[in-house]
């Protein structure tokens, strides 16, 4: 029993190709909106998305021909346009209009399967998570309330905070696809909806941002004439 583990760590080892790392920036450009529920003082509640855009860089390591696993670190513009209302009776009513604008710091993680072999162009597609730490942002308020006939209307910018408006971590479904070039150079569309209520009190709220990214892989393994000067070195 000892010599077919034996045989599999060996294939393990004594194939450097499986294990070439690449490295490389990657930045996409997308939209973002969320899963909104109002307090439940509000009656009415509506969302939009807005721009999104994130940048990074990430690393991509080959586990066999075809399974990677891809780790990068990227500051994430997330957020959400929404309008909610309350109405008690005609004499006490109010509309909000809010703009959420989020900064994150995403570290997805992904399996990836690639088409074909390293060293010519290929299809590849994954999932992975995203867990994401809110570090900044701001929350732009505009408030209109009118109490017995008469209006009033109020406005704020305010800097996101610890727990205000919402919980700092989050974590989302990280799902992408793309194709890879020979020489390293990449494109994908990406998808991730959270999997966590950053809501607080009875308010709902969960992330989802979609888009397209390009990025380049450098480091070993990434040259178009690999497989080809293997296959002469097994020969010689």
């Amino acid at each position: 029993m000892r010599l077919p583990i034996l045989i599999f760590i060996s294939s393990l080892i004594m194939e450097p190709a499986f294990a070439q790392l690449g490295y490389g920036p990657e930045v996409g450009l997308g939209m973002s909106s969320m899963k909104f529920a109002p307090d439940q003082t509000f009656t009415t509640a509506s969302g939009s998305a807005i721009f999104s855009w994130r940048a990074g860089g990430l690393i991509d390591f080959g586990l066999n021909k075809h399974i990677y696993l891809q780790a990068g670190v990227m500051i994430a513009q997330k957020g959400q346009n929404r309008d909610f209302s309350f109405y008690t009776s005609d004499t006490l009513n109010g509309d909000v209009k809010q703009t959420l604008t989020l900064y994150y710091a995403d570290v997805p993680v992904t399996i990836i399967y690639k088409t074909g072999n390293q060293g010519s162009g290929r299809f590849f597609a994954g999932i992975g998570a995203t867990p994401a730490y809110l570090f900044s942002g701001t929350n732009k308020i505009s408030k209109e309330t009118s109490i017995l006939g008469n209006s009033y209307t109020t406005n704020q910018i305010l800097a996101v905070t610890y727990r205000n408006p919402v919980a700092m971590f989050d974590i989302g479904l990280n799902l992408s696809a793309g194709y890879e070039l020979p020489t390293g150079l990449f494109f994908r569309a990406y998808y991730t909806p959270s999997v966590r209520d950053i809501g607080l009190g009875t308010e709902i709220d969960k992330n989802r941002i979609w888009g397209i990214s390009a990025g380049y892989l450098f480091g070993k393994g990434r040259n178009i004439n690999k497989e080809a000067d293997d296959l002469i070195d097994r020969t010689e």
